[in-house]
């Protein structure tokens, strides 16, 4: 197994598909009726069927071709949720690992409560980091998620903002499809859910 930085998984297809983030919850019901939640997972992980992606044959070619290039479930890759794939400098995190780097996490808020959310795929290009809401001399590792600030800052005191893609892999050694007609256009191909799930890094 490798995990492919490039290429991302197509775009055009990704804005079509459906599905999104999930956890595994193990509920568990007393004689007295009361329930007990045990959370098998501490982030959700995300999960797609890319198969509503695919509004033509040539979406169809681009996938299969995705598909092979990747070995079917062998590798992982960058995809783009386009449900949620930026932080601004008021969701963007860190976790402090040294005195000078920091993992990215993006922060999701709902009155009181909060979880964060590892980033370990930020976009090459679109990262800003911060130090007490200045801008701050910072590398990136994309492949990671981690920043390098030099002037050790406190954690609490480093934010970021930019764009992300999610760890993915297909759920699938076998990409489904048939050829169901033929029109002016060519032939009209038609094919079953094609799911794809992340591969936390």
């Amino acid at each position: 197994m490798a995990f492919l930085e490039t290429p991302r998984f197509p775009d055009r297809i990704a804005a079509g598909a459906l599905g999104g983030p999930a956890f595994s919850t193990q509920v568990v019901v007393a004689a007295s009726g009361r329930q007990f939640t045990d959370a098998q997972w501490e982030y959700p992980l995300h999960s797609w069927d890319v198969s509503h992606g695919l509004n033509n044959p040539s979406d169809f070619a681009a996938l299969r071709a995705f598909f092979l290039a990747v070995r079917g479930r062998r590798d992982g890759w960058r995809f783009k949720d386009w449900t949620d794939y930026s932080a601004t400098v008021a969701e963007g995190f860190v976790i402090g690992l040294t005195s000078t780097t920091f993992q990215m996490v993006k922060r999701y808020t709902s009155g009181s409560t909060t979880l964060d959310r590892l980033i370990s795929k930020p976009v090459t290009g679109t990262v800003a980091a911060f130090v007490s809401a200045v801008p701050a001399t910072f590398t990136v590792d994309t492949t990671t998620g981690i920043l390098t600030i030099a002037a050790a800052p406190s954690p609490s005191n480093v934010t970021w903002s930019g764009e992300f893609d999610v760890p993915m892999a297909f759920e699938t050694d076998k990409l489904t499809s048939r050829v169901v007609g033929r029109n002016g256009a060519g032939l009209i191909y038609e094919w079953d859910g094609i799911p794809v799930a992340e591969r936390p890094i």
